[in-house]
């Protein structure tokens, strides 16, 4: 990545940040590596703190550990998006609960919304256009 430039601003969901914080040799970890050291810019939202706390039981370590994780990966936590926007995406979505995603991902002004979600997320690929959704894979071979 050239110095003058930018690093590409990315909004991570949960299914990302739970699988790198698991397994630290795939993709999602090396994203959140990425993130850590500002080759990107990593984004999330308190709602995606609340989702990846959620499921700590499946993390091995306890929530004040993954807490202090995401504190150290991600150096802004957005708030939750606004409920206009949110209800703007409800109509775009599969599932109901997604919305939040990919409004905080428009909101925070991401160029990338990085997911796991294939049934509910990546599927909506070719149909947004404010930011582009990608796997890790994708996100991966995009930046290298």
């Amino acid at each position: 990545m050239s110095k003058n430039k930018l690093p590409p601003r990315v909004f991570f969901n949960a299914s990302v940040i739970i699988a790198g914080l698991n397994s630290p040799s795939g993709g999602s970890a090396k994203l959140l590596k990425y993130a850590k050291q500002k080759q990107i810019t990593g984004i999330i939202s308190e709602i995606i703190v609340d989702e990846v706390l959620r499921h700590w039981d499946k993390l091995k370590k306890s929530k004040s550990e993954i807490d202090k994780n995401l504190k150290m990966i991600f150096s802004s936590i957005n708030p939750a998006p606004s409920v206009p926007e949110v209800e703007k995406w409800q109509k775009v979505v599969i599932d109901a609960g997604d919305a939040h995603v990919l409004a905080a991902a428009k909101e925070s002004n991401s160029q990338f919304l990085v997911t796991l979600d294939q049934k509910h997320l990546l599927i909506l690929q070719k149909k947004i256009k404010y930011f582009r959704i990608v796997s890790p894979k994708q996100l991966i071979e995009y930046l290298n």
